[in-house]
C-alpha cells in the first residue's frame, strides 16, 4: 500500500516576498515605459492646490537597490504595527497566562447568549476601528480566546474582529478623527468651486451609525451560520490549563473590576477640559475648541497613547487577577508569562519584517500613487452622473486602496480631482466622501498592503493545529465570506441612500 502524499504549501511569508520581488520588477518596467501621471492635489487643508506630476521610481537602478539595501531596518521600526504590538503583547501574555482573560469570557459565555455575545463584540472591533492600532493589536487575539470559551474554533473569533475593524473601519458610533480629516479635504475641494460651501465633520454621521449595526449584524449571522459551522470545534489545546476554584476565580474577577475603576479615575480626570494646564485634561489636545476634536486630534495624547494606555489597563487586570487568585505568586512569573506568550507568537514577527518590507518598497516605488493619479483623472474626465459616478468613485477607491490603504493621503488626491465632477451631477460633497470611505473600507480586508492584515494571518498561524495547514489560500477562505457580503452592503446601503434621499447626517443629504 502507497503512503498518502502530504499536500504541501508555501508559508505565508513567501507571499509577502514574492509580492515584493514583483513590485521591483513591475517598478522597472513602468520606468522604462515611463509611466507617470500629472494630478492635482490639495497641499494643505486651507484648500491650495498643486498640480504635481509623480513618475515611479526603478527599484531595479542603482538607487533602487542602494534603497532595498540600506532601509530594511528602518523599514522595519518604521512600520506601525511593529511596536504597537510589542507593547500589546508584553501586557496580553500577563493577562491570558494569569487566567484572567479566560475566566472573563468563560463567565460573559455562560451566562449570555453566545450570538449576542459575537454581536457585542463585532460592534466592539468597529468602535475600535477609531484608533488603527488598539483594536488589530488587542482584540483580535481577544477574539480567539472568546471563541475558544465558547468551544468554538479561535479561527473564527479572529476573522470575525478582522472583518469587522478593516472592512467596517469607515462605519461607527462617533465623530473621529477620521472624519476631521476627510471632511477638511472635502470642504477645500468643494471650495475650489463654491468659495462658500462648508462641510460638517457629523456630515456623514447618520450613515455610519447604521453602517456599524449593520455590519455587526451582517458579520454575526455569516459567524454564527458560516465560518463556525465550517470550522468546527475548539481543537486548539493550551500547553497547561489553569483549573481554578469558583470562590478564589470570582473573588479574582471582582478584584480585576475594583482595580479597573480605580485605573480608569485618573483617566477620566485627564479627559475632564480645562483651559488650565496640568493633571486635568492632560490627554487632551487643548488647542482645539470642540471636545471631540480634543479628544480624536493628531495632536492628542489619547488617541496617540491609546495602545499603551489599553495594554497598562490588561497588564494591571491580569496581575490583580493572578494575585489573588494564586497564579500570579513572584514578580517573576509576570516576565515569565509575557515570555511563553512573546515564545507562542514569534511567527508574527517574521512575517510583519518581510510585510514591512513590501510596504516600504511599493510607497518607494510610487505605483500606489500614479495609479491613483490616472484612475482620479479618469473619474474627472468621465461623463457619468448619478449611480453610475457612484459606482467608478466606489470601484476606483476599491482599487487604489489595495496598493495605498492611507485613506487620508488618497482623499487629499482623490477630492480635488473628482468634485468637480461630483458637484455637476447634483451629488453633495459630503456623499461623495461617504462613497470614498465605503470603498477604502471593503478593500482592506484583503489587500496584503494593509498593515494590520500581517497581524490577523499571523494570528491564525498561531492558532493553527497542523501548521501545514496555513498556507495564505486558507487565510483567504475564512476572510472571504465576509470581504463578499460586506461590499454588497456596502453598495446597497449607498444606492437606497442615494435612491431614497435620506440624510447622512444632521441636515445633509446625498443630493442638493
Amino acid at each position: 500500500m502507497k503512503n498518502k502524499k502530504i499536500k504541501r504549501s508555501s508559508h505565508p511569508v513567501m507571499y509577502f516576498i514574492y509580492i515584493s520581488i514583483l513590485m521591483i520588477l513591475i517598478s522597472g518596467i513602468a520606468n522604462a515605459l515611463n509611466f507617470q501621471v500629472t494630478y492635482d492635489k490639495l497641499t494643505t487643508i486651507a484648500g491650495e492646490v498643486e498640480s504635481t506630476t509623480t513618475a515611479v521610481n526603478s527599484l531595479i537602478s542603482l538607487d533602487g537597490l542602494k534603497f532595498l539595501i540600506t532601509s530594511v531596518y528602518d523599514n522595519l521600526v518604521s512600520f506601525l504595527p511593529f511596536g504597537s504590538f510589542l507593547i500589546a503583547s508584553i501586557a496580553f501574555g500577563i493577562a491570558l497566562k494569569s487566567g484572567f482573560l479566560k475566566s472573563l469570557c468563560a463567565k460573559l459565555t455562560k451566562r449570555i447568549p453566545k450570538f449576542i455575545v459575537v454581536f457585542i463584540y463585532s460592534l466592539l472591533c468597529i468602535i475600535a476601528s477609531v484608533d488603527g492600532n488598539a483594536g488589530y493589536v488587542l482584540l483580535l487575539p481577544i477574539g480567539a480566546v472568546l471563541f475558544m470559551s465558547m468551544n468554538r474554533n479561535p479561527i473564527g473569533g479572529l476573522a470575525l474582529g478582522f472583518a469587522c475593524m478593516a472592512a467596517g473601519h469607515g462605519a461607527g458610533m462617533f465623530i473621529t478623527s477620521l472624519d476631521y480629516n476627510l471632511s477638511s479635504y472635502t470642504e477645500a475641494s468643494a471650495k475650489l468651486l463654491d468659495s462658500e460651501y462648508i462641510v460638517s465633520q457629523s456630515s456623514n454621521l447618520i450613515f455610519i451609525i447604521v453602517a456599524a449595526l449593520l455590519i455587526s449584524g451582517i458579520c454575526t449571522f455569516i459567524t454564527e451560520r458560516v465560518t463556525s459551522r465550517k470550522l468546527g470545534r475548539n481543537l486548539f489545546e493550551e500547553e497547561e490549563e489553569l483549573m481554578l476554584e469558583e470562590k478564589k476565580e470570582n473573588k479574582g474577577l471582582i478584584g480585576v473590576l475594583i482595580a479597573t475603576i480605580i485605573f480608569l479615575i485618573p483617566i477620566i480626570l485627564m479627559l475632564i477640559p480645562t483651559s488650565k494646564n496640568g493633571f486635568i485634561g492632560l490627554l487632551l489636545d487643548k488647542s482645539q475648541t470642540v471636545y471631540s476634536k480634543m479628544i480624536f486630534s493628531n495632536d492628542a495624547l489619547l488617541i496617540n497613547n491609546l495602545v499603551g494606555i489599553m495594554s497598562l489597563l490588561l497588564a494591571i487586570q491580569g496581575f490583580v487577577f493572578g494575585v489573588i487568585t494564586g497564579t500570579i505568586k513572584k514578580i517573576r512569573d509576570l516576565v515569565n508569562f509575557s515570555t511563553d506568550y512573546l515564545k507562542s507568537i514569534g511567527g508574527i514577527f517574521v512575517l510583519i519584517f518581510f510585510a514591512a518590507q513590501l510596504s516600504a518598497i511599493v510607497k518607494e516605488s510610487n505605483l500606489g500613487v500614479v495609479i491613483l493619479g490616472n484612475l482620479s483623472n479618469m473619474i474627472a474626465a468621465s461623463e457619468f452622473s448619478f449611480i453610475p459616478l457612484i459606482l467608478l468613485i466606489l470601484l476606483v477607491t476599491m482599487v487604489t486602496n489595495i496598493f495605498t490603504p492611507t485613506p487620508v493621503a488618497k482623499w487629499s488626491i482623490i477630492a480635488p480631482n473628482i468634485m468637480p465632477a461630483v458637484m455637476k451631477a447634483n451629488i453633495t460633497p459630503e456623499f461623495a466622501q461617504l462613497v470614498f470611505r465605503a470603498g477604502d473600507s471593503i478593500t482592506n480586508i484583503i489587500t496584503p498592503l494593509f498593515a494590520y492584515f500581517v497581524i490577523f494571518i499571523g494570528f491564525i498561524e498561531v492558532y493553527t493545529k497542523n501548521k501545514n495547514d496555513f498556507t495564505i489560500r486558507n487565510c483567504y477562505k475564512v476572510i472571504f465570506p465576509y470581504f463578499v457580503i460586506i461590499a454588497f452592503m456596502w453598495l446597497f446601503m449607498m444606492i437606497c441612500w442615494y435612491i431614497i434621499g435620506l440624510p447622512i447626517g444632521p441636515g445633509v443629504y446625498p443630493t442638493v
